[in-house]
């Protein structure tokens, strides 16, 4: 039973069908849970950041970054806003986690309170996205479209790297990742996406199911590295305990908060195209 991999296919055991609930039982009770994770997230970040000089009382960071998944999921009640209001959002918060990853001007007099408000972005500004993206037509299947395409991806990487991976991807900020296991995530996403597609009837044409998927495997992988190199800039192996044999919350968020970024967009934009949503 300590055996780390029987550890982790346990935990997923039990996290994922809790989590697959939540999206199912309604918007609220999925609101909820990722207002929790933002929460958690939030303190990851924050211990991390204290381990290379930026000590940031928690509360600065976790209750703006819940205060913000509570506002997107005011604010899809009973619309969902105009996509241009939560863009703005979205861009700093891409710009932000850009600078938190540079590792550049932490020594600057404004290096603490950027480091708090790229945090808060980190962990409520892209996850904000969530319950927008719950509340659209076919909400629900597309958070779950999201998630299964995303772990589909994580785990075709995964496998193809342990199996064959012999490249090193970015050694200076994850020595085991490699281009073949990083190849083998774009196919699995690609293929996962088409299949996700027809099995939930979300009716995207074949080629946009294509193109989406091959999004979502490229920047699950980005946000993976992005996540890899605070730890690394942090002198950390996992972001936190919370999650027997995964480590952290983020460990096992790094690749959703960004992809959830992409879907939202994605269903918004085929939503302007439809002429359904205004």
């Amino acid at each position: 039973m300590g055996h780390p991999v029987l550890i982790r296919v346990l935990s997923a055991m039990v996290g994922l069908p809790l989590l697959l609930a939540a999206v199912w039982l309604g918007s609220f009770w999925f609101s909820a849970l990722v207002a929790a994770a933002a929460a958690v997230a939030s303190v990851e970040l924050a211990l991390m950041a204290r381990r290379w000089g930026h000590r940031i009382p928690i509360p600065l960071v976790s209750v703006p970054a819940v205060a913000l998944v509570a506002m997107a999921f005011a604010l899809s009640r009973p619309s969902v806003p105009p996509p241009a209001i939560t863009f703005v959002l979205a861009v700093l918060s891409v710009m932000l986690l850009a600078w938190l990853v540079a590792d550049k001007g932490r020594q600057m007099a404004v290096g603490r309170p950027i480091t708090a408000l790229a945090i808060i972005l980190y962990a409520g500004g892209f996850l904000f996205h969530a319950p927008l993206l719950r509340a659209v037509d076919h909400g629900r299947e597309w958070v779950v479209f999201l998630l299964l395409v995303t772990f589909a991806a994580d785990t075709a990487a995964y496998f193809v790297g342990k199996s064959i991976g012999k490249t090193p991807l970015v050694p200076s900020i994850s020595p085991s990742k490699t281009r073949e296991g990083a190849v083998g995530g774009l196919i699995g996403a690609a293929v996962a996406s088409l299949a996700a597609n027809y099995v939930l009837g979300l009716n995207a044409l074949a080629w946009e199911a294509l193109i989406l998927g091959v999004l979502i495997g490229i920047v699950g992988q980005l946000g993976d590295l992005a996540e890899s190199r605070i730890k690394r800039l942090a002198g950390v192996k996992d972001s936190g305990v919370i999650i027997p044999g995964h480590g952290g919350l983020l460990d096992r968020l790094d690749s959703i908060v960004l992809n959830m970024v992409v879907v939202y967009y994605f269903v918004t934009w085929e939503i302007l195209q439809n002429g359904l949503l205004y």
